[in-house]
């Protein structure tokens, strides 16, 4: 592709390092830039990410903006405690939470993902489990460890993901009825670039509508020694419609509805094992995701205020140029799923210091997995053994309990009950059905002992149920080394940790805000890959999953500082063997100054992870590796430029030559990145 020279990269500066520094006066405000004094909305009711008694992380539109994200990875790297596995392109990514998670082969469903409230889910061998456009999004929300199997779905071991697309009202103002966004950019090692156009208008009083188009393209990028990695590019086309009907003009009661799809056509790599060498695959993805909702507060009433939605949803890949695989010459992998959720949540009051929430709600899912292959003969077979057809129902209840003292104590109890059933499709030799059943209780607690510490910590038991790959994929079409028999994994996280926050530390208005996690999440019959000689999928008597992470964040009028640090360990708790999914220690640090008056920020980044050796069977060592970015923001307000944003950065500064720990494949080398955008 031909495309321009230069350009500059803003690394997704998320979590946490104090810092120090002569400032002037600060606004009120500067507690409300902190990510750790944002509003958090997905853990159950509303309240500030340092009051919430679990690790939980928010993104905002200028952080996902400054990201300048090629990839939904790309948005989250930074997170403590969050990796992402597999590939490098926007095909090959999984994520990894604390330890869990894989991008090889495995189930990820034990990182629950969603958007709008849709749970997404895709597994293949050598693909990601997400396929979306990053700039369609204004908020991610992660929420760390078990504890979020609660309001979400049952097996959420390693927490929940929570994307959150773009609405009309963020682009209207005052009496605005219609407004244009257009935002592009340009990246220089990969010779990429990227458009989005956004048209949000209100044609009627109480009637929002948005539609947006992107488009990104760009070629393999070339890690720090100069080799082309691939795959690393993408090409890619993707649209978001959304619309919400406001009911009697009452912003509490509305209808609306998403819909939204992402297209993309490259060659891949099929697998970089001695089997295949690197060869090539087409693969095509159609992913679709539709939503309708509904929402009511009932005028403000306490004991109603009630949510429900129905959703559909479709990731689909065709995968063609395979007749290396058993001469199959096309192949198509599909997930397509019916959703539905009710949830009211109520409010009350005991006096003058106790307020409580009760939320109850209930879940229902469908899911079909296909995978016709067409033969080059012509003939149409059912799934291949290792991605076995079949359909999945999911059923659960659920209730969670907010009970606040004085704006000091906070005690979250929870119980969720779910019911699975699975049905093996054609091609599958055994017919057996597996149902399933489990219950997660749960209970968190925060205690203020003053404005600036404070103490929190959980408990939460939660069980995972097997999912149709594990239970009916085998080693070959005659094989019967079936998985039936595995069972659920049950996991008991504990957690803890404290908070600091201070005010008018080295200037006035300043702001520092800290918060300490540790966990340790004992899972008993982990489910992985087996032997030759076994089922195709085992269960593990007991894993350990333990470490801390470390939130740290300063901001005055002028400087702000971010670090976030994490340290994971994981065990096969009867061979002593460490697991193979177990991210290196890591750092990650911003460092920037406001100008004030110019409306513009610089900065500096560093993603700093150690050695690792502790790989357990299968995994791959690496070495410890220290990356540093710039960048700069531009948002006038007056003159000839007013109304435009620039955002532009260096990453990898010094093209050092590197590979993140669960990555199979090398980290691009020194890139510039420039973003333009305004709204009209």
């Amino acid at each position: 592709m031909a495309r321009g020279r230069y350009g500059l990269l803003a690394g997704a500066s998320v979590l946490l390092l104090a810092g120090a520094a002569n400032a002037q006066q600060a606004p009120e405000s500067a507690a409300a830039q902190l990510s750790l004094g944002r509003i958090v909305v997905s853990a159950g009711a509303e309240k500030v990410a340092i009051d919430t008694p679990q690790a939980v992380t928010a993104l905002e539109q200028d952080d996902i903006d400054d990201a300048q994200a090629t990839t939904m990875g790309d948005l989250l790297e930074a997170i403590p405690g969050v990796s992402v596995v597999g590939g490098v392109s926007a095909l090959g990514q999984g994520f990894n939470i604390r330890g869990m998670g894989t991008g090889i082969a495995d189930s990820d469903s034990r990182i629950l993902t969603q958007i709008d409230g849709v749970t997404k889910f895709y597994e293949q061998y050598r693909m990601g489990a997400l396929f979306s456009e990053p700039d369609m999004y204004k908020r991610v929300e992660v929420l760390r460890g078990p504890a979020s199997s609660t309001l979400y779905g049952a097996g959420a071991l390693a927490g929940v993901v929570n994307f959150t697309t773009k609405d009309a009202s963020d682009f209207l103002t005052g009496d605005d009825r219609f407004a244009v966004r257009l935002r592009a950019g340009f990246e220089s090692n990969n010779e990429g670039l990227f458009g989005a156009a956004i048209l949000a208008g209100q044609p009627a009083e109480n009637l929002d509508l948005l539609a947006m188009y992107t488009r990104r393209e760009a070629d393999d990028y070339k890690s720090g020694d100069g080799t082309t990695v691939v795959p690393s590019g993408v090409t890619s086309s993707s649209y978001l419609l959304k619309g919400r009907y406001y009911i009697g003009g009452d912003n509490d009661h509305s209808v609306w509805a998403t819909y939204q799809n992402w297209l993309s056509d490259s060659t891949q790599i099929y697998d970089q094992a001695e089997a295949f060498g690197t060869t090539p695959v087409r693969r095509k993805v159609d992913d679709v995701t539709a939503t309708f909702g509904y929402e009511n507060d009932f005028g403000g009433s306490k004991l109603f205020d009630l949510e429900a939605q129905a959703s559909y949803a479709n990731s689909k890949v065709e995968q063609r140029e395979t007749t290396f695989l058993s001469g199959v010459v096309y192949s198509e992998f599909s997930y397509e799923t019916w959703q539905g959720r009710i949830q009211n949540t109520s409010r009350f009051d005991w006096g003058e210091d106790w307020t409580g929430f009760l939320f109850l709600g209930t879940q229902a899912y469908k899911q079909e997995r296909r995978n016709p292959r067409v033969t080059a003969a012509g003939n149409t077979v059912p799934g291949a053994a290792t991605h076995p057809e079949g359909d999945m129902g999911k059923y659960g209840l659920y209730a969670q309990a907010e009970l606040i003292w004085s704006d000091r104590l906070t005690i979250i109890p929870g119980v969720r009950v779910d019911w699975t059933k699975l049905k093996p499709g054609a091609g599958v030799t055994n017919r057996t059905e597996v149902e399933d059943s489990a219950a997660s209780p749960k209970l968190a607690v925060l205690y203020s002992f003053t404005d600036n510490f404070a103490v929190f910590g959980s408990v939460a038991r939660t069980v995972r149920m097997p999912v149709l790959d594990e239970i009916y994929s085998r080693t070959s079409a005659t094989a019967n080394n079936f998985s039936l028999n595995l069972k659920p994994e049950e996991s008991d996280n504990f957690e803890g940790g404290f908070t600091l926050s201070f005010d008018d530390v080295l200037t006035q208005g300043d702001a520092v805000r800290a918060k300490v996690t540790a966990f340790r999440n004992d899972v008993s019959n982990l489910i992985t890959r087996g032997t030759a000689n076994s089922a195709y999928f085992v269960n593990i008597g007991e894993s350990r999953f333990q470490g801390v992470e470390i939130e740290a964040e300063y901001a005055s009028r002028n400087l702000f500082a971010r670090a976030g640090l994490s340290r994971i360990e994981g065990e096969n708790r009867l061979t002593g063997q460490p697991l193979n999914t177990i991210p290196a220690d890591e750092l990650d640090m911003t460092v920037g100054w406001r100008f004030t008056d110019q409306n513009l920020s610089a900065g500096w980044r560093g993603e700093f992870a150690a050695d690792q050796e502790d790989i357990g069977p299968g995994g791959r060592r690496t070495g410890g590796y220290g990356v540093h970015g710039l960048f700069v923001t531009w948002t006038p307000d007056q003159g000839p430029f007013e109304g435009l944003e620039v955002r532009a950065a260096v990453d990898n500064v010094l093209d050092k030559q590197f590979r993140r720990h669960l990555q199979s494949l090398d980290a691009e080398g020194r890139t510039f990145k420039l973003t333009l955008a305004r709204t009209f």
